[in-house]
């Protein structure tokens, strides 16, 4: 899977412990031995709609506008919240049909994103690393 996937996981357990379905956002390749992935919500609560990186808002974002991608609808991934899922899961799940792959950001939303991530609060020093590598590796 590449940078930009953007994901249907049917039981994706959220920080609180429960679990339910959400659209996942994908920022690497995978290669370090797991993918780091971000939620996305349609909620507009606290979110500015303004394209791309919101890095101010409360909840940082990185807002999509209705049909600026596949999502139909105006789309806001949080970035105050970073998920690790190892390769293997992932890709287990995948192949099971819990995860489906339902599009992938244009390569310039992804370099968009991933920067916007990097300069995120709550994003750990090692997750920065990978990302910022990502982003060599597309330039």
């Amino acid at each position: 899977m590449t940078p930009g996937t953007l994901l249907v996981y049917d039981n994706f357990r959220f920080s609180d412990g429960t679990t339910g379905k959400k659209i996942l956002v994908i920022l690497n390749d995978g290669c370090v031995g797991y993918y780091i992935v971000v939620k996305t919500t349609s909620k507009d609560t606290h979110k500015s709609s303004n394209n791309g990186c919101q890095i101010q808002d409360q909840y940082p974002n990185f807002f999509l506008p209705q049909n600026s991608c596949c999502l139909k609808k105006n789309t806001w991934i949080g970035l105050d919240e970073f998920f690790e899922l190892t390769t293997a899961e992932l890709l287990a799940k995948h192949f099971s049909g819990e995860v489906k792959t339902i599009g992938v950001l244009s390569e310039t939303l992804v370099k968009e994103l991933l920067e916007c991530a990097i300069s995120c609060d709550d994003i750990l020093t090692k997750q920065v690393e990978i990302l910022i590598d990502q982003l060599k590796i597309m330039t």
